[in-house]
């Protein structure tokens, strides 16, 4: 039986900054006293003929390590910092299921955002897979520090995301956080777009 999700939509804001082994580990040291959620997700990413990727939006099914619904998920850029985000909540058996059985079948809420931005999937295929373990807890009201070690396609990549409500505030934390440190400000590409260039090398 095919389940109805339960759909959100928001605007992410936040910043991100790849890091190595070593920025990864310091932070995680100094941060360590603010984590207060540790997990393991997988996603799955899909597109059609490289419309998503061409259009620099991603769909996904998450998998959360012990929880018992996944997501599927359109994320379409705004601008380097801000992202919509239109998620249908569905039963993770049944997510599980369908990256098992190769079947995709797009929610009504995310074809119709497709369908604004003037794409339309027909034969939906997955792309590549990516697994990242995350470490995530308050900074401080409005501002949320991530860790992310993610692997892929054989690769390890570390990373730094602060998710904000204040842009201009965030921005100045994260810049101070990487000042202090030493690490350069560097926006990478998404995680989707390093996972997919890993693929195409193998």
């Amino acid at each position: 039986m095919i389940e109805r999700g339960r759909n959100m939509a928001h605007l992410e804001k936040e910043y991100k900054n790849l890091l190595t082994r070593e920025q990864y580990d310091a932070l995680k040291e100094e941060f360590k006293s603010i984590f207060t959620k540790e997990i393991t997700q997988t996603n799955q990413y899909y597109d059609c003929h490289q419309q998503l990727e061409n259009n620099h939006s991603a769909l996904r099914i998450r998998l959360i390590e012990g929880q018992s619904t996944g997501e599927i998920t359109l994320k379409i850029p705004q601008s380097d910092c801000e992202v919509i985000e239109i998620t249908e909540e569905l039963p993770a058996e049944q997510l599980q299921w369908w990256i098992e059985e190769d079947i995709f079948l797009l929610p009504t809420s995310i074809k119709l955002a497709l369908e604004e931005q003037g794409i339309h999937l027909s034969n939906i295929s997955p792309t590549a897979t990516l697994t990242t373990h995350r470490l995530e807890g308050k900074l401080s009201p409005g501002c949320l520090l991530v860790l992310d070690k993610s692997h892929y396609s054989g690769q390890t990549d570390y990373e730094l995301e602060m998710e904000v409500e204040d842009l201009e505030k965030g921005k100045e934390i994260f810049l101070e956080i990487l000042n202090r440190h030493g690490i350069e400000p560097l926006q990478p590409i998404s995680k989707i777009r390093r996972a997919l260039r890993a693929h195409e090398k193998k």
